[in-house]
């Protein structure tokens, strides 16, 4: 028994102990053949190694091919056997040189021995791996036109909206992302820097950028740049719909990014392949947005404006480098930058052009700029602007960006009403019958132009603005198509234009200039529809000679600003198709003539010194807006004047202007001066700026519901507000009776923005205005002058307590000597939303703003003032607990 176990368990002793043993003698037996066979393995193993470094180094020379992955994972491993192969051959080396202790030496040479044979194992192993089916691939190549230029600069405004457009694109529900501006702003550089962005931070598996969309105008032509760049291989036999869904599978493999640089019309994204692939998000750039917005249906657009000064000099010192350095020259480059206006492509140009020049001849390109010349410097950026004015979609939309050059300030600005009453009188404004719409579609026709950059937001709402160097293109194609004469503040003007450009002259802007007298013999312009003369001086005179206007026979506009004209001259009655006729600050003794221009649509007296108006203005039947805004000489307005003018549509007479009104029911029956119930007549009044002092000259429901926009003034407690455009409704009330708290005035309290009150009258106002919707609007309360009520809102009864006053932005109280409290009740919810301003003067009895318990207002209020009698203790409170707390 004992037998058969010793035979059964011998093998596996051997195994475990013979074998082993065995094999670790036989690396000290066969050290010698051992390291032979490594030397032998590595020599061949290095001539595998080269043949493969040959195939890799052709490949490398090929412009689009890439070496795949697991190609350089063998090399990159075959390099690190080879090393170690050679440092075990190093080791034998110098274990032959170890001293002739049997034990150091047969250890030595049974690691070497035994790490050259495993090492011959991976050896041939790792050659068998080099088999590949391919070792290269076609691989797109890096877009060159992704590559920075020169000129490029990492600008703050640039790098900011970068960073904005690298966001949109890392959100998922945004797909389609737009930039606009003007040609030559730097659309095509950001593309390029978001392309680079996008590519560097691994955002998508593919980014493509197509540059010069415009002159692909073919939806086919699109499609193949596309899939050219995606590396696609494309049947040129294929027709447009099969290449569409053959792109539309590459794509929906990973994510892509497609860049479509300048933009000029729609681009039929299904036919090219690009729609029902949500991982694939669309940036285009375009000089107009409308392009983006209307016809792309791009999610977030972004502007991109000009450069800053600091910007602009940054990139005009880099390209014209050293020679600024020249104090004297420095003086000129600095002028030139600013002329640049900011945009880019210009700099670069001007400052390339100079960059070796000397002092003289950048004083010659600096006279050059100013002069705007055609064959100077810069033509191209002309023709780029130029290029998105004549994209402009109808004739009368690049007529008002003309206008607006030749209207604008020296800085730019352009008064948004000046620029209605020019452009209504030279018939800009069509297909309306009304001023008010004439107004909405003037509004509609400006946004478009800030649509293609060609006009900027005002730096308030009575304003627009126009960049400098859009300004100059306006005004010299208006010079150069419309034969337009334009002169402004600090141009100098010695002698007016000859006769034979007079004969051709469409426009004539004088503004702010000294201008020679005006001649006796009357000018021949035939052609001229706008004349506008806004002088400083005039000469030894400035009297219009009588024949003046005889050669003006088209002329449909009209503006003399600042003459002192002791008559109008008998000429100004030929001017038979006048519609707008303008004497802004002049001061005028008589001006009864205009009576004879029977077509005038709008006649401005505009802050001017005339102190009659005759009743020969009545005749003016076709008359839509008579501005009377501060006329602080008037003081006769010819009874029935006004209601004879039975197509106003626009009255202002605010600020400083007629207050003399009559009232109804004199015991002669006759009157000297105008009546307020005069205005009944005017049936298509929707725009009016008033003040009439008494409240009892007010007919009853004087005011009707066809009035869109209003100030008006009711009192003699009110100051007129320091505005030229009605922009909002504004209602200031001291009514004496109850009973002129009428039907009319009430649909104007139902209808204001700001609303004053004063006076014995002011609980029914206030009631009213609590139990109807009209506090919704509301954005400005003033409430003054009562000694009787105690409390103003009603909130128990009030059924609109609830988050009350949502866009109350301004509280004013005064003088409520008898106020309480201003709640009676409590309000809910979260009233006061947008109060940003709160005034209490004169509460002596006011115990809290709410008489049950406090009230919290969460507001972003950013003035409190309260107030007492001047030079006393402020008296708010009648003891010493405030329960009003305004939080901001």
């Amino acid at each position: 028994m004992a037998m058969e176990i010793l035979t059964a368990i011998i093998p596996t002793i051997i195994d475990y102990t013979v074998r082993p043993l065995g094999r670790q003698v036989s690396y000290v037996i066969f050290y010698n053949s051992n390291l032979k066979d490594l030397r032998s393995t590595l020599k061949n193993f290095d001539a595998v190694k080269q043949r493969m470094n040959h195939a890799v180094e052709e490949v490398e020379r090929k412009v689009n091919e890439k070496v795949e992955v697991d190609v350089r994972n063998w090399q990159t491993e075959a390099d690190e056997i080879s090393r170690e192969a050679e440092a075990i051959l190093d080791d034998e080396g110098r274990a032959k040189t170890k001293c002739l202790y049997i034990c150091p030496n047969l250890i030595s040479y049974h690691q070497l021995s035994r790490k050259s044979t495993k090492l011959v194992r991976k050896i041939e192993e790792h050659e068998n791996k080099k088999e590949f089916p391919t070792i290269s691939y076609n691989a797109a190549l890096e877009d060159i036109s992704a590559i920075a230029s020169d000129e490029y600069m990492a600008f703050e405004s640039r790098i900011s909206m970068v960073k904005d457009i690298i966001t949109e694109l890392k959100k998922p529900d945004i797909n389609r992302i737009g930039v606009y501006g003007l040609g030559g702003v730097g659309k095509t550089t950001l593309a390029k820097e978001v392309y680079r962005e996008a590519v560097k931070e691994k955002l998508f598996d593919d980014v493509v950028l197509i540059l010069n969309v415009k002159e692909k105008r073919d939806n086919e032509k699109i499609q193949k740049e596309i899939t050219k760049k995606l590396m696609m291989y494309v049947d040129e036999s294929e027709d447009r719909g099969t290449r569409g869904n053959l792109l539309r599978a590459r794509i929906k493999e990973g994510k892509t990014l497609v860049i479509l640089d300048d933009v000029l019309e729609r681009i039929d994204f299904e036919a090219v392949g690009l729609v029902g692939v949500p991982n694939c998000k669309l940036l285009l750039t375009s000089r107009e947005k409308k392009v983006l917005c209307s016809d792309m249906h791009t999610q977030k657009d972004f502007q991109l404006g000009f450069l800053t000064e600091k910007e602009s000099w940054s990139l005009f010192e880099k390209m014209a480098g050293n020679v600024v350095k020249d104090n004297r020259i420095l003086k000129e480059a600095t002028q030139l930058a600013k002329k640049c206006g900011g945009l880019p492509v210009l700099v670069v140009a001007v400052a390339s052009a100079l960059r070796d020049s000397s002092l003289d001849e950048w004083k010659v390109a600096l006279r050059s700029f100013k002069r705007f010349d055609k064959k100077e410097l810069n033509e191209k950026e002309f023709l780029a602007l130029k290029w998105s004015y004549e994209q402009l979609e109808d004739q009368e939309l690049k007529q008002l960006f003309l206008l607006c050059g030749i209207l604008a300030f020296g800085n730019g600005d352009i008064y948004v009403f000046y620029l209605f009453q020019c452009a209504m009188g030279l018939g800009l404004v069509r297909s309306v019958e009304t001023v008010e719409e004439a107004r909405i579609s003037l509004n509609s026709m400006v946004k478009k132009l800030k649509n293609s950059c060609l006009l900027l937001d005002g730096y308030d709402d009575e304003t627009v603005r126009m960049h400098e160097l859009v300004l100059d293109v306006a005004v010299r194609i208006a010079s150069d198509d419309q034969k337009a004469f334009s002169r402004k503040y600090g141009d100098g003007l010695k002698e007016w234009p000859t006769e034979d450009f007079l004969k051709k002259c469409t426009w004539i802007f004088v503004e702010g200039c000294n201008i020679p007298r005006l001649p006796e013999a009357p000018w021949e312009c035939p052609e001229l529809k706008l004349l506008t003369l806004d002088v400083n001086d005039i000469g030894d005179s400035q009297e219009i000679p009588s024949k003046f206007f005889e050669g003006m026979k088209e002329l449909k506009v009209l503006d003399l600003t600042k003459f002192r004209i002791p008559s109008l001259p008998p000429s100004l009655q030929s001017l038979k198709h006048l519609h707008t006729l303008c004497f802004g600050y002049c001061e005028l003794v008589d001006i009864t003539l205009v009576g004879q221009l029977t077509n005038l649509k709008i006649l401005s007296l505009l802050h001017s010194m005339v102190k009659e108006l005759p009743k020969e203005i009545g005749q003016l039947t076709r008359l839509q807006l008579l501005e009377l805004t501060g006329c602080s000489e008037l003081i006769l307005v010819s009874p029935d004047v006004i209601s004879s003018l039975t197509r106003l549509e626009d009255l202002r007479m605010g600020i400083k202007s007629f207050k003399q009104w009559e009232g109804e029911g004199l015991v002669d029956g006759r009157r000297s001066n105008a009546s307020v119930s005069e205005l009944k007549n005017l049936s298509h009044l929707s725009a009016l700026d008033i003040h009439v002092p008494d409240a009892n000259l007010l007919p009853t429901n004087l005011f009707s519901d066809n009035l869109e926009r209003y100030t008006i003034l009711i009192g003699d407690c009110w100051k007129y507000p320091d505005i030229y455009a009605t922009c909002y409704n504004m209602l200031k009330l001291k009514l004496t009776r109850s009973n002129q708290f009428d039907r009319g005035i009430k649909s104007l309290v139902k209808r204001c923005e700001q609303l004053y009150l004063d006076g014995m009258e002011i609980v029914s106002i206030i009631s009213f205005l609590f139990h109807s919707e009209a506090v919704k609007q509301l954005k400005h309360l003033h409430v003054q002058n009562n000694d009787q009520v105690t409390y103003l809102i009603n909130s128990i009864s009030w059924h609109y307590s609830r988050n009350a006053f949502p866009n109350l932005e301004s509280l004013f109280f005064e003088d409520l000597v008898s106020l309480e409290s201003v709640c009676y009740g409590q309000l809910v919810g979260e009233p006061f939303q947008k109060l940003k301003s709160l005034t209490l003067r004169n509460l002596p009895k006011l115990i809290g703003f709410s008489s049950k318990g406090k009230l919290t207002i969460d507001t972003e209020a950013d003035e409190i003032v309260l107030e007492d009698e001047v030079g006393g203790p402020p008296r708010l409170f009648s003891n010493g607990e405030v329960l009003f707390l305004l939080f901001f």
